[in-house]
């Protein structure tokens, strides 16, 4: 069988569904894909494929495969793997490449394709050939799911592609089908060393992260927090270890936050980062917790270990079996822990301090509407077990904030910080969770990067609604000239008035602007009920601070 065939059929042996792409190139590789029944999920960019790719594994817990040609292609394809590589998502980009016969010739589109994955990749790999084809896509498996997933990237020279090789029988391990493959046990010292720390605290804290959401330990960590009498905060990638409305979550920590999950974290006498790096954005660069708090860690990354805090103790494997030999261990231990009912009484008020601050304006009727009443509106249209897609910056803050999740678990993604992400990535949220509504929030400042998806949506008919926070600028830039340097915004970040919803309905799909809070619910309703894609098109107060710890320390902040 030639390369391309030894690919198409490695793919569909893991269970590969959707193949998201640009074609072009290898075009030998598109028939044989198609021929073992996988869907060619044509997309507007490849970009666009990277982030549908990125949003379906997020959702399925599967391995993707994304597909950009050679040269302008594939450098295209190398930046969307940003996201998967930041939020460790097994995503498998395979690219087209010049022929082996044709390097240093000036070929069409000759690059080096290989620098430009090597930052954003596990493992970077060529297929020169062809009866390399099917092992290498087998590895390039392995990899992306095992240990700590994250993105690989396949380049496949033209040759390798075409080239006829021996048929031999095609091996699949079953296991890296899905992820995380292959768990990791902690051995019992580490459990002990940890069991040691946390046992002596009054006032513990866990910080969960993403990795508690790859490793789908979300019942895990609420076992063990109702077992420590622990509250919980979690990083916006963590978002969902807990439900907000467990009375031991405080809500989402660092940066973009909650001022009473900060404060909480800053008085912890222990905290206990589980799944998380403890980088920049989930400690707000390394000020919450402060540097007197006792650390310990569990992460299945050894180099995650001790990186930005020194750990009194850390456990080095899964979450989730972490987290069961942990509790197992408190159990055994601390038959009759002491009761921590001042800590607890304390964590409940400040909860209700917050959550009664927040009430009347996530419920505000002011126009320009404020997006406080928004996420309230998107909250109330959507069951617990429905996704929201949330973009980078103010749309993170907004969402992991003032969205409340009502259950546990991955219903809630976001960008870990490329503008435009989510309204391609909810329509891959969308191939993987086709019986569930997907919502994406995004502001004016990104939807037009990937608003020709929506194309792809419509010829897919994959129905999922954008609700486009429209301040008419790029907010956070606006607002730091402003707010912070006392100066007149520069005019380099505002935009024209824009009806995005005109924009979709231009597509053929539902659109409508609303300018009245009053409008919101409906309007959410007729998007769903449309059956279609669909953009709603929200004005939105500019001036309003979304909350972020920065934005807390400004005149005419609220505490939120």
């Amino acid at each position: 069988m030639t390369g391309a065939d030894a690919i198409a059929r490695m793919l569909s042996k893991h269970g590969v569904e959707h193949f998201f792409h640009v074609p072009g190139g290898i075009t030998g590789l598109f028939p044989a894909i198609e021929d073992v029944g996988i869907d060619l999920v044509m997309a507007r960019s490849e970009k666009g494929a990277a982030y549908m790719a990125d949003g379906y594994s997020r959702i399925s817990f599967k391995p993707s495969v994304c597909f950009g040609q050679a040269g302008p292609g594939a450098i295209n394809l190398a930046a969307g793997l940003s996201e998967p590589f930041w939020t460790c998502t097994p995503v498998i980009a395979l690219t087209g490449s010049t022929g082996t016969g044709h390097v240093y010739k000036y070929q069409y589109q000759e690059l080096d394709e290989m620098p430009l994955f090597a930052p954003t990749t596990k493992w970077n790999v060529e297929i020169n050939r062809s009866d390399r084809a099917a092992e290498i896509m087998r590895d390039a498996f392995q990899v992306a799911t095992s240990g700590c997933p994250g993105p690989v990237h396949v380049n496949l020279r033209y040759d390798a592609s075409r080239g006829e090789a021996e048929a031999s029988e095609l091996h699949v391990d079953p296991t890296y089908m899905g992820y995380p493959a292959k768990r990791y046990r902690p051995s019992t010292e580490d459990v002990n060393a940890v069991l040691d720390v946390i046992s002596q605290a009054q006032r513990p804290v866990i910080v969960a992260g993403g990795g508690v959401t790859i490793s789908r330990a979300w019942d895990e960590v609420i076992r063990f927090a109702e077992t420590l009498a622990a509250p919980v905060a979690t990083t916006l990638n963590g978002k969902g270890a807990i439900p907000d409305a467990h009375p031991l979550s405080i809500g989402v920590v660092g940066r973009y936050s909650k001022s009473t999950a900060n404060r909480i974290v800053d008085e912890a006498d222990v905290v206990f980062f589980v799944g998380t790096r403890a980088g920049g954005m989930s400690t707000d660069n390394w000020s919450t917790p402060g540097q007197d708090a006792e650390i310990v860690q569990l992460d299945i990354e050894p180099k995650a270990i001790g990186r930005n805090y020194d750990t009194r103790a850390s456990m080095v494997c899964d979450v989730k079996l972490g987290l069961q030999d942990l509790t197992r261990a408190i159990n055994e231990r601390l038959a009759n822990p002491a009761p921590k009912t001042e800590y607890l009484r304390m964590i409940r008020e400040a909860k209700e301090e917050w959550e009664k601050e927040a009430a009347p304006v996530m419920s505000s009727e002011e126009v320009p509407i404020k997006p406080h009443r928004v996420i309230k509106e998107i909250r109330e249209a959507l069951e617990k077990e429905d996704i929201l897609v949330s973009d980078t910056g103010q749309m993170g803050a907004w969402t992991g904030v003032m969205y409340e999740t009502l259950a546990p678990g991955r219903r809630y993604i976001r960008a870990a910080g490329t503008l435009g992400w989510s309204l391609a990535s909810a329509i891959g949220a969308k191939f993987a969770a086709p019986e569930s509504n997907v919502l994406a929030v995004i502001g004016d400042g990104g939807v037009l990067y990937h608003i020709g998806e929506i194309e792809t949506a419509l010829r897919w008919e994959k129905p999922f609604v954008t609700v486009v926070l429209n301040n008419g600028a790029l907010g956070m830039i606006h607002l730091s000239l402003e707010r912070s340097y006392g100066r007149k915004a520069l005019k380099s970040s505002d935009f024209l008035d824009v009806d995005y919803g005109k924009v979709a309905r231009s597509f053929g799909a539902h659109g409508e602007r609303v300018v009245d809070p009053s409008d919101l619910r409906g309007a959410l309703r007729s998007a769903f009920d449309s059956g279609k894609p669909a953009v709603i098109d929200v004005v939105v107060d500019l001036h309003e601070l979304s909350p972020m710890s920065f934005y807390r320390k400004l005149p005419g902040s609220r505490n939120l």
